[in-house]
């Protein structure tokens, strides 16, 4: 019984301080919020379960599965860890943890949307999408140092977009396919999709960026490739300073963290110890 009062003390503490940095950031915002506790409307509908977008999520975040074989290992990892809960754990333990597995695959579900808002799984798939993308920009960043390299070594040479498409694949990893897809494309005369294939593979600002000048490389001299490629690289520059001031901001503001919770914390202490705990031990003494 201890351990259930624990439990529950936790998650109160939990909730409680869920709450109050809700309200703690309406008030840094200075906006009015009308809190409304409703019940969540969790549809499953064709829209919400579609492999086709499931499939398309996990083939952009660089996950190499399809939505059947997740939920077959996923099915399998669950009816794993249930038989060996059932062996590890007796008595009044094994349904909590029991439950807590329950809830976990629940989760895990490949499911697009709950009611209007992302799925957990759907926030799982943009986080590891975005560590993708970063990733990719950083090879871009370094595709392009190589190919302003290109640019300066050969200005008194002829070169083609042929050629220099591929001295950038023999330096690629993230972004190989991409390139290779964008040079088939090219050399077929099908300028549009190489584009559109290229930034649908690589759908960032950069992906964007390389993708035109890729177009251009028959049209630009090394001169004007250089100027373009120290544009990218500023702007580039800009956006890396925009985002360090924002996180700079979001860590000034958790600095009042520290000061609000413990003053929660000794508040709620002071309830459990008042009120809540004497009651659970009364109503546990008289069953």
């Amino acid at each position: 019984m201890k351990f259930n009062i624990t439990i529950l003390y936790y998650c109160f503490i939990l909730t409680l301080l869920y709450v109050a940095w809700i309200v703690f950031k309406s008030m840094r915002k200075k906006k009015n919020y009308n809190y409304a506790f409703r019940q969540p409307k969790m549809k499953f509908t064709k829209s919400n379960y579609s492999k086709e977008e499931i499939n398309t999520a996990f083939t952009d975040a660089g996950i190499n599965i399809t939505t059947d074989k997740y939920n077959n290992l996923r099915l399998i990892i669950f009816l794993t860890t249930v038989i060996l809960t059932c062996i590890s754990y007796h008595g009044s333990r094994l349904p909590i943890v029991l439950a807590l597995w329950s809830t976990a695959y629940l989760i895990s579900a490949p499911v697009i949307r709950l009611g209007k808002k992302d799925s957990p799984f759907m926030l799982v798939i943009k986080m590891i999408k975005t560590m993708q993308n970063k990733k990719k920009d950083t090879e871009i960043y370094r595709i392009l140092i190589q190919l302003k390299n290109i640019a300066i070594t050969q200005q008194d040479k002829p070169y083609s977009a042929d050629y220099t498409i591929n001295q950038l694949i023999k330096f690629s990893k993230l972004t190989r396919n991409a390139l290779i897809n964008f040079l088939m494309y090219y050399n077929l005369g099908k300028e549009d999709e190489a584009y559109k294939k290229f930034t649908k593979d690589i759908n960032t600002q950069m992906g964007n960026d390389i993708g035109m000048i890729l177009l251009k490389l028959d049209k630009l001299n090394p001169t004007e490739l250089i100027e373009q490629i120290d544009i990218i690289k500023e702007r580039n520059r800009e956006k890396h300073i925009t985002e360090k001031h924002r996180k700079q901001n979001a860590i000034s503001d958790l600095i009042y963290l520290p000061i609000i919770i413990p003053v929660f914390i000794l508040f709620l202490n002071f309830i459990m110890i008042t009120v809540w705990i004497p009651r659970i031990e009364k109503v546990i003494f008289l069953n």
